[in-house]
């Protein structure tokens, strides 16, 4: 009896059809794999929040007060650590798309060693790191208090408003704020020229926390209103750098 094989043409038949296959299969499956991602970020911008209210209300309704911008490391304090208290998972401040992605620029006075150690890839707003009461804000579930850090760049916070010198960093320039720090926003770290790489890492968008303690993902145009021109909810009310100066 003769046995049937397989021709040359029907084995690269076969071929193509598997990698037809593959090809549509595994941009599904990259997908797939981001969105969970972008779930357990949100998950942690969730209790990030809740961190937050908690703080929030065992002392005197005002945001945590840390220090970013000292000259000496030794003293600096991060925005998380007065949450560690609530939420006790130094996971919740790193997001699972970032992974171990090294930063390439560092915001003064941080470095590799100490980034190594301060690391979190969620930006609080400058606003909400020097004790400043929630009151001060007239709708907080429409003010982001924190954002997400664009990957290659390593600092703690963001700052909110425009500067006229733009000293913001040293790297932005004059009449620009810090949205160039922000995962998503289509911007450099100089806060004007366009980035084409900075898109948003969880489907063109980022997850990000509000005043009142809730997470959403949005993509960077929807948080840019309501609000004032180009500032939207990140600074929903208009406040400037002398506005948490003048308390503090």
């Amino acid at each position: 009896m003769r046995k049937r094989a397989f021709t040359l043409i029907e084995l690269l038949v076969v071929i193509a059809i598997i990698a037809i296959l593959a090809a549509i299969l595994f941009p599904v499956f990259a997908q797939a794999r981001e969105k969970g991602r972008a779930i357990s970020c949100l998950s942690n911008c969730r209790q990030i929040g809740m961190g937050l209210m908690m703080y929030a209300q065992d002392y005197d309704e005002c945001s945590p007060s840390a220090d970013h911008d000292s000259h000496d490391p030794t003293h600096l304090y991060p925005w998380y650590a007065p949450l560690q208290t609530y939420i006790k998972n130094d996971g919740v401040f790193r997001c699972p798309s970032v992974g171990n992605m090294a930063p390439d620029t560092f915001a003064e006075p941080l470095d590799a060693a100490l980034w190594s150690r301060l690391r979190t890839d969620y930006l609080i707003n400058g606003f909400f790191a020097h004790g400043l009461p929630y009151a001060s804000f007239s709708a907080p579930a429409e003010q982001i208090v924190v954002a997400e850090r664009r990957a290659r760049w390593a600092a703690l916070d963001y700052h909110a408003w425009i500067e006229p010198d733009g000293h913001d960093g040293g790297d932005e320039i004059a009449g620009t704020w810090g949205r160039g720090k922000i995962d998503g926003s289509g911007f450099a770290l100089d806060g004007m020229s366009s980035d084409p790489s900075n898109l948003g890492r969880h489907q063109l968008g980022s997850n990000y926390v509000f005043g009142d303690g809730h997470a959403k993902w949005h993509r960077f145009s929807q948080t840019l209103q309501p609000g004032p021109v180009d500032l939207g909810m990140h600074n929903r009310d208009g406040l400037g750098e002398a506005d948490w100066h003048h308390d503090h």
